[in-house]
């Protein structure tokens, strides 16, 4: 494989529309929306946790049927560029939305979130339009890392139209509108990003074109669920991992409020912290990648998810910034093992021939998980709201967490996702060890 094979043209502009959508995950799902409409319109958090809870059990209803669809159909540009446009153009028009309607701008955003998960099938197909064989699993890799960019060209960029600044730098021309200046421009830099895409990525035709059979495909998530029972260890790790995956998106999804609310850092130091722990998951991915060649895969997801419980426990009784700075950096490094280990786990407990219905069931659990997790944190935070009277118990019996009433909700709501690691922690405790790597 010559490097002039990996970087044409078409695999480029593939891997460009990983940044696109990445800009659209960052700002908009973790750091501008959810502290808009709980800071600038002061609703509570469950006005955004229910509508990003319903956009994601939207996409577990029809994940199986778009898998299908994705497998079989020679218009996938076709139905990624549908998904895209009915992503951005919502995105656009929530600036657009005033602030006494908070409801269409929740509607907008569940249509916008459903269409960025719901054309991932077909984007996540056309890579074996621009690659194949072993070179895929190369190409794949270059559009994760390109995507880690755009985590961060997307705050960067869209920065100055919140703040009027990138890190306390002024930038002309350009005066910051809050939280709601980054909409736009979001919207913008995912269509704009994502144009190579749909221009040089040439859709490889399928040569026997199949209908495809939705029904069917329903089916084969009932029978593969059935069909654990033939491989040991593969529910309960599939459960297991719900739990992780549950509580690792909760954060994802809070991170931007939690900075705001309990770190009260500025709108710049926000962006840096982000910055920081994407580039130390980019770090952590290459190094536990590296790890993992010589580890025991499970003992090596069980350091890190263990990693996982100490960071979030540390984070809400914690207050000294330092230790804050640094934990970012560690969260992000635990992030990037976490999802270089669990897939390839899942693929040493099952055949090849069974890869790619257990990896369908993966990518279902993984949307099922950003359902709950969000539901949890929204109740505890209710529960614990400043004036109640589990808000002054905890206030009073809690005195490791050094926190204002306002604050106490957010580190209660950090404390249940370290639960929920564990309980995922109980159960992957009794899925086997896989002695050799199954699939070379």
């Amino acid at each position: 494989m010559t490097s002039t094979s990996v970087w044409r043209r078409d695999v480029v502009a593939w891997s460009l529309y990983d940044l696109a959508n990445t800009i659209y995950s960052m700002n908009i799902v973790s750091l501008y929306l959810k502290r808009y409409i709980v800071q600038d319109l002061g609703k509570p958090d469950h006005y955004f946790d229910i509508a990003f809870s319903l956009s994601m059990a939207l996409t577990a209803l029809v994940l199986p049927a778009l898998g299908a669809m994705s497998d079989h159909t020679t218009k996938k540009k076709l139905f990624l560029l549908l998904f895209t446009l009915t992503c951005c153009i919502p995105v656009g028009l929530l600036a657009a939305v005033p602030p006494s309607m908070v409801f269409v701008l929740l509607l907008l955003f569940i249509i916008a979130n459903f269409s960025y998960e719901a054309g991932m099938p077909f984007y996540n197909a056309l890579l074996y339009s621009v690659s194949d064989g072993m070179q895929a699993r190369f190409v794949s890799g270059i559009g994760v890392a390109i995507g880690y960019i755009g985590s961060i060209v997307g705050m960067l960029l869209v920065l100055p139209f919140v703040s009027g600044s990138i890190m306390d730098i002024r930038v002309p021309f350009i005066a910051g509108s809050g939280k709601s200046g980054a909409f736009l421009p979001t919207a913008v830099l995912f269509l704009l990003f994502a144009i190579p895409t749909f221009i040089w990525v040439k859709e490889k035709r399928v040569h026997r074109p199949q209908r495809a059979t939705i029904r069917q495909a329903y089916r084969e998530v009932w029978d593969g669920l059935r069909n654990t029972r033939r491989f040991p260890g593969v529910l309960r790790y599939l459960i297991a991992d719900y739990f992780f995956e549950d509580a690792v998106a909760t954060v994802i999804l809070n991170i931007g409020l939690y900075c705001s609310i309990v770190l009260q850092l500025p709108e710049n130091q926000i962006s840096m912290f982000l910055i920081l722990s994407t580039i130390s998951a980019v770090v952590g991915s290459f190094i536990i990648g590296k790890i993992a060649e010589h580890w025991s895969l499970k003992n090596l997801l069980t350091i890190i998810m263990w990693g996982w419980v100490v960071s979030l426990v540390t984070f809400a009784i914690t207050d000294n910034m330092a230790v804050i700075w640094v934990l970012g950096s560690v969260v992000g490094i635990l992030l990037g093992g976490l999802w270089t280990t669990s897939r390839p786990l899942l693929a040493e407990l099952v055949p090849r021939e069974d890869l790619g219905r257990f990896f369908g069931l993966f990518a279902l659990s993984g949307r099922a998980a950003a359902i709950v997790g969000p539901l949890v944190w929204t109740s505890v935070v209710l529960l614990t709201r400043p004036g109640s009277s589990a808000n002054r118990w905890f206030g009073s019996n809690l005195p490791l967490i050094s926190s204002s009433e306002v604050q106490l909700p957010y580190k209660l709501a950090v404390l249940s996702l370290a639960v929920m690691i564990l309980i995922g922690l109980l159960i992957f405790r009794k899925v086997p060890h896989t002695r050799t790597v199954r699939h070379e």
